[in-house]
């Protein structure tokens, strides 16, 4: 202990005393022959306490924005975080403060019993504090993610959410920003808030029973199924069976790329859950695997769409060389069935790499062109809804299927046949018109310097935006070290543009006009 003299019973008596342990200033109070000592700084916004208030019952007011706090140990009981409380002692009519700070293990757990609370109201005020108190105790302040992943696994009722997916990034991007405090703290910030906002109110969904032993083809039976039961319990015996993620990550990306699934989303999950796995270690296993088993349950099948139907059919004829191939067209502005057909042809004749490549050179000329008239148009059908985010799903997806396919060669036919699809659905919503050369980047370095400075300042009301823009520049990123000078040129000229264009959160007006078409359909 380190005890300190702060003051004498006398003064007390008259006044409520304020005590200088630099950087340590402490508010002390008598209230019935007792003494209390509390940080002197109001933990919300910082206003001396020493000016607060002091009732009967040792309640303790912030005359500012009227929290209010127990003397006795701190504790907030209006308000939010709590203030920290110190021991007092009276001798020979003198009062002492044990300054000594508790164990470690003691400020981890108060803190994230702060954290917990924070995250529940999704207070983003609090948890940026509680990050920051871990942060000053010198404890790891990543605990703060990894909690909030336990705190979430199993609100998601339909499995893994881009509050997962974005959490890889702003982990990478927070790793970079290590020695700058401020900046890593809005990295780990976002990232506890964007968990907290997709789990919001939001009940327990339970995952199944621990299932039968875990067996890839049975697994992958199950996903094309859609039987939850038997593919979680599986995951969840896996597990227990003290297999890890390397083990079951092929089964995983197997499914992912079985279909033309859900905008991307599956094979970006498997990827962001490596990559969180990576980060954080095996103890994430349990929180992260049964929910990316329930994603790929639930994922949208669309290649059972008509637009995206031929995709089956040019899957089956890539792997027959043999047969006769159509002519190769322009890949930029080709629809979904031409670029599927240029796929089969450069496929049989070209090295994997440069077919992706140029792929995915096209897909960042899409992100280029996209129409801004998109964003702003108010009449029109709920089929051509193409905002930007859209558009930047053709780049997170390559980066996925580089990532995923460099392992599983196997899988390399379906992830480009899967980007000549995103290529084919952005073909209406293109803006011939752009001058390219406006947006190319001549400095790389600078160039992504100032857009993670736009990042960490985003300024965007729901974290699925900001999540966006970290998650495409995150990709762009990657993928300009692989890319040819052209693609690479493109890439930066994409991202440029999206990151200096407005993004619509809320399409009011469309809604309300969508909304009236379907329904009056019922009744004209």
């Amino acid at each position: 202990m380190t005890w300190v003299k702060a003051t004498t019973v006398e003064e007390l008596q008259n006044c409520p005393q304020l005590f200088r342990a630099s950087p340590k200033q402490i508010a002390l109070f008598q209230v019935d022959g007792r003494s209390f000592a509390v940080d002197n700084r109001c933990p919300h916004e910082g206003y001396p306490l020493i000016e607060g208030s002091v009732d009967e019952a040792c309640l303790l007011t912030c005359n500012w924005h009227n929290w209010k706090f127990r003397l006795e140990d701190g504790q907030c009981v209006l308000g939010g975080d709590h203030v920290r409380s110190y021991p007092t002692r009276e001798e020979n009519g003198e009062v002492w403060i044990d300054l000594s700070d508790p164990p470690a293990d003691e400020l981890l757990e108060k803190t994230l019993v702060g954290l917990k609370v924070a995250f529940d109201e999704r207070d983003f005020g609090r948890i940026c504090r509680e990050i920051t108190r871990l942060h000053y105790y010198q404890l790891d302040p990543e605990v703060a993610v990894w909690k909030a992943i336990e705190w979430s696994h199993d609100r998601w009722e339909f499995g893994t959410t881009h509050a997962y997916a974005a959490a890889a990034d702003w982990l990478t991007l927070a790793r970079e920003q290590h020695e700058i405090w401020d900046r890593r703290l809005v990295c780990l910030a976002e990232t506890v808030d964007h968990m907290a906002f997709d789990a919001l109110r939001r009940p327990q969904f339970p995952y199944a029973a621990v299932g039968d032993e875990f067996d890839a083809a049975a697994f992958t039976e199950a996903i094309e199924a859609e039987d939850r039961e038997t593919a979680e319990g599986m995951v969840l015996r896996a597990m227990g069976d003290g297999l890890h993620w390397p083990e079951l990550e092929p089964a995983f990306t197997k499914s992912a790329l079985a279909h033309y699934n859900d905008f991307g989303h599956s094979l970006i999950y498997v990827l962001k859950t490596r990559q969180l796995l990576e980060q954080g270690g095996a103890k994430l296993e349990p929180f992260l695997l049964p929910a990316l088993a329930r994603h790929l349950i639930y994922t949208t099948r669309e290649d059972l769409i008509p637009e995206f139907q031929e995709y089956g059919a040019a899957l089956a004829q890539i792997d027959e060389p043999n047969k006769e191939l159509p002519e190769s067209g322009e890949l930029f502005g080709a629809s979904v069935r031409q670029a599927l057909e240029w796929v089969i042809v450069h496929r049989a004749s070209e090295p994997v790499e440069a077919v992706y490549d140029q792929l995915l050179c096209c897909l960042a000329r899409n992100l280029l062109h996209y129409n801004l008239e998109c964003e702003f148009v108010v009449e029109q059908p709920v089929s051509r809804n193409k905002s930007w985010l859209h558009f930047t799903h053709g780049i997170t997806f390559a980066n996925a299927v580089r990532e995923m396919c460099n392992t599983y060669p196997e899988y390399w036919n379906a992830g480009l046949l899967q980007m000549a699809c995103f290529i084919g659905r952005n073909r209406g919503y293109l803006d011939e018109a752009i001058n390219e050369s406006e947006w190319f980047v001549a400095d790389d370095d600078e160039f992504f310097g100032e857009a993670f400075d736009r990042i960490l300042d985003h300024g965007l009301r729901d974290p699925i935006f900001s999540a966006h823009l970290l998650k495409t520049t995150i990709a762009v990123r990657d993928e300009c070290a692989h890319a040819s000078d052209d693609c690479g040129k493109y890439l930066l000229a994409g991202l440029n543009r999206f990151l200096h264009s407005p993004i619509k959160q809320k399409h009011t007006r469309r809604l309300a006009h969508q909304a009236i078409a379907l329904v009056k359909r019922d009744f004209d």
